[in-house]
């Protein structure tokens, strides 16, 4: 087998693994093909293949245009946008911007609330993906459009956005939506430029992320949520007082965020939705982990073909399913209902100090504000239902019904053929973007917080086992420092160095000494003889 005919079988594995070492590549042909291959060669395929590989992302650079003719050809409806940079003469790759009919309609079935959030390109040309999803009946993510741009800031953001606000029907529609997010570079204020009066909301995860890099500490973090969960205004204020007993600087900091961005104390009743969290995207996010590091063409088609399957399995899901209210929102209406039980008994037995809230079941409303904000009934309205032997689930709006739920997932996203098949289009061939060579290992995986990287006595190993003391098994220290370590004798102590002299008779030299060495220093000796 010459470097050649093996650089042809390690080319897939190197499009999975980028950073494939010369040592896994001797050790798959000695477990495939029972054959020995010497380092030399193993670097020569690899060289071969990486060169290949190099061909294949500038080709499909090359050929993106055809790529939306035929998505745009099989989907009639979708919009499509690239943005090339010919300012020296010759076209080079910058943006792409891809919304499918089916994803476009079928958000016009769902609550409005869109989740923004970007995520790193992880192959040989770097770049960003920005992507938009909402939510669909069952409080699973819709993913709407998605973008690949060179880099995440305000003039980005803004060009994926105009073109987002544009399909979903423009300004006056997407005003009326609530926009969430992590705070991202540029989108905060391009979402302000482009919607004013749209509601934003902010990821509380993030937010505490950034809050206890100043204020760390449990009591701080169970003051923030609570804050954060309040669904009505004297809630929030009694736990914002509390904080600042405890901590005034700590106070003064979320008091300086707008508790409409992140407390349901002040959100609207539009979205029908009281998620604190942007997690529904960075779930999405995580399905990409594999696509990001593909070719550009190669990366499309495979979110294109989960959202196929996605929209496939949802729609035979509903299919075989029997129920009216979506399964996730039955399941919070009992949680509801549970308290609404022993909510009953408490008002006939509770002193006049408690919370009292007022309900109206013509208006659908109570003065705590939980059935606004989410649009499921909470166990103060349940327990007036129950009262007025009322069913709950006549309340649930159409948002959760099985009806919509069908409807979401009606439309078709149709298959694509291979590239063999494409038409050419008559625009010249795009090259691909400028490398931006950065120091040091390539990283894949995201960058932890300081505090994740805290260690405790909990650590785990990367086989899942807790670290413990290989001589007592006990936590909290590991062998050196271990009480049952055996400790050396009283001799080997005492015991004096004896170097031996080579000393000329004619030479003068200082005598050795002969005092003892201590015994962390013997240890230490020992350790340095054995590595």
């Amino acid at each position: 087998m010459n470097a050649k005919s093996l650089s042809q079988e390690i080319d897939k594995s190197l499009i999975d693994n980028p950073s494939l070492k010369v040592k896994d590549i001797r050790s798959k042909a000695l477990r495939k093909w029972n054959t020995n291959v010497s380092i030399s060669k193993a670097r020569r395929a690899k060289l071969i293949a990486s060169r290949q590989l190099e061909i294949d992302y500038k080709e499909q650079f090359k050929r993106i245009y055809d790529y939306g003719h035929e998505v745009l050809r099989c989907n009639p409806g979708s919009i499509i946008q690239i943005k090339v940079d010919g300012d020296n003469g010759e076209p080079i790759f910058q943006r792409i911007y891809v919304c499918l009919k089916a994803c476009k309609d079928n958000f016009k079935n769902c609550r409005p609330i869109v989740c923004l959030d970007g995520c790193f390109l992880k192959g040989q040309y770097k770049g960003e993906v920005l992507t938009a999803v909402g939510r669909d009946p069952n409080e699973q993510m819709l993913p709407i459009a998605y973008a690949v741009v060179e880099v995440e800031n305000k003039e980005t953001w803004t060009w994926f956005l105009q073109i987002l606000i544009a399909d979903l029907g423009g300004n006056e529609v997407c005003g009326r939506c609530t926009w969430m997010s992590d705070k991202q570079k540029g989108l905060v204020h391009a979402v302000e430029e482009l919607l004013p009066n749209a509601e934003q909301r902010f990821c509380l995860r993030h937010m505490y992320s950034n809050f206890r890099k100043r204020f760390s500490g449990q009591i701080l973090k169970n003051m923030m949520w609570r804050a954060a969960t309040s669904t009505y205004p004297q809630a929030w204020e009694r736990e914002m007082l509390k904080m600042k007993e405890v901590n005034v600087e700590a106070y003064k900091y979320l008091i300086g965020i707008p508790p409409r961005y992140w407390s349901r104390s002040r959100f609207t009743g539009q979205a029908m939705c009281d998620s604190l969290d942007n997690n529904i995207i960075e779930a999405f996010n995580n399905v990409l982990l594999h696509a990001r590091e593909q070719p550009i063409i190669t990366m499309l088609e495979e979110i294109r073909v989960y959202l196929m399957k996605r929209w496939a399995t949802n729609r035979n899901k509903v299919a075989s399913m029997n129920f009216t209210i979506c399964p996730k929102i039955k399941k919070r209406l009992l949680n509801e209902s549970n308290w609404s039980a022993m909510k009953i008994f408490e008002v006939r037995h509770c002193s006049a100090i408690d919370n009292k809230f007022k309900v109206d079941l013509d208006t659908h409303d109570c003065s705590c504000r939980k059935w606004l904000i989410s649009g499921i009934p909470c166990c103060h309205a349940i327990a007036a239902m129950n009262y007025s032997s009322l069913d709950p689930e006549d309340f649930i709006p159409t948002w959760f019904k099985r009806s919509t739920y069908e409807e979401v997932y009606a439309s078709i996203i149709y298959p694509v053929n291979g590239h063999l098949l494409w038409e050419r289009t008559p625009y010249d061939d795009v090259l691909p973007p400028l490398k931006r060579k950065l120091p040091e290992r390539p990283k894949k995986k995201r960058r932890l917080e300081a505090w994740e990287l805290t260690k405790d006595d909990t650590q785990m190993r990367v086989g899942g086992h807790i670290k413990k003391c290989s001589l007592c098994r006990q936590r909290g220290h590991n062998k050196n420092n271990c009480p049952l370590r055996p400790q050396p004798t009283e001799t080997a102590e005492n015991q004096p160095s004896q170097a031996p002299s080579t000393q000329s008779p004619g030479s003068s030299q200082a005598p050795a000494s002969t005092q003892p060495l201590d015994r962390h220093s013997q240890h230490q000796l020992s350790l340095n003889s054995v590595f």
